[in-house]
């Protein structure tokens, strides 16, 4: 109730700012004259300044009439000009046939916007009050939508890169610990080793220094059996470190490409670990289709990358997406 009366008493107190004679006619050039006005300075319309430009003009001179007419018809000891009456009928039907003509032309660019997907200007009539079919609504839900996906790629891409350099600089240290640690080891040996080992520096103690180098080298642990959850783990590691390389070496293309292959692993992972977790599941499985689609043409369709790792998700975007959207209550 109090929603209505509000929007009665703002009907009224725009309706006010028109002129009461042939108000029935008139107020549709006005209230039109207003849209217009927001949007005729749009690029759209600089060529066609007689369009929209020449029609305000003449609005706004016809309002200014009719409210002198109102004046002179609210005073009762002044005597309305049957006239100057006449001249305003008039002048508002010329009005009115401007105003279909260029109704009729507006309905025209819009769908021409429509098709271009030109939400910046169709974003203009949207705030200038024009009717906006479902096509044009539904563009601007599809651009929201697509710039959420960006800005989500944008970042997974950033954290991705950071993990990058924080993974580049543990690399550099165990690299300069196993080697400090390799030197170490090598030195306690050979002050351990007879004399007689040392006699000729050039022959027995070169070989035997590297025999023992090659010992502490490849020294490793016994090899365990990976779950299917640590092999993305480790496969991740290693398309990061391939990414890396791409990006020093400034390779674009190939670089686009990782990034998506990089990320739909990285989805992988969070599929695994949420398949109790319905929405969850839901949710990576769906990150892991979009990535899918931009791999697709960052990759190319038939590149042997691209089709492995297509065929690797290929089992979670049919039935198993299908019944966990059906068991996610949100």
């Amino acid at each position: 109730m109090r929603l209505f009366i509000f929007l009665l008493v703002s009907t009224l107190a725009f309706a006010s700012q028109y002129p009461h004679v042939f108000s029935s006619a008139g107020d549709e050039i006005y209230e039109n004259m207003a849209q217009y006005e927001q949007i005729k300075d749009l690029d759209i319309y600089h060529d066609r300044p007689e369009l929209l430009e020449a029609f305000c003009e003449d609005a706004q001179r016809s309002l200014e009439a009719g409210l002198a007419l109102d004046k002179v018809e609210d005073d009762p000891e002044l005597v309305l000009d049957k006239e100057a009456l006449k001249a305003y009928a008039k002048t508002l039907r010329n009005l009115s046939n401007q105003n279909n003509n260029i109704q009729a032309q507006i309905h025209r660019d819009m769908q021409a916007l429509l098709e271009a997907k030109d939400t910046k200007h169709l974003k203009v009539f949207q705030d200038a009050g024009f009717f906006m079919s479902e096509e044009m609504l539904q563009l601007f839900i599809d651009e929201k939508n697509e710039e959420k996906d960006k800005a989500e790629k944008k970042k997974l891409h950033n954290e991705i890169a950071r993990l990058n350099e924080k993974n580049k600089k543990i690399e550099l240290q165990s690299e300069k610990l196993a080697a400090s640690t390799v030197i170490e080891e090598v030195s306690m040996q050979s002050e351990e080793t007879p004399v007689q080992t040392r006699k000729n520096p050039s022959s027995e103690q070169t070989i035997h220094v590297k025999e023992e180098m090659a010992v502490v080298i490849h020294k490793t642990e016994p090899q365990k059996v990976l779950t299917e959850i640590q092999k993305y783990q480790q496969n991740l590691e290693y398309l990061k470190e391939e990414l890396y390389a791409l990006r020093e070496m400034n390779q674009e293309a190939k670089t686009n490409c990782l990034n998506d292959i990089t990320a739909i692993n990285y989805w992988m992972i969070k599929v695994l670990e949420n398949k109790k977790d319905t929405c969850s599941f839901v949710d990576a499985i769906k990150q892991m289709k979009s990535y899918d689609k931009s791999a697709s043409e960052s990759c190319g369709h038939s590149s042997m990358r691209y089709v492995e790792w297509h065929g690797r998700i290929k089992p979670y975007v049919g039935k198993k997406l299908f019944q966990a959207e059906a068991g996610c209550s949100r």
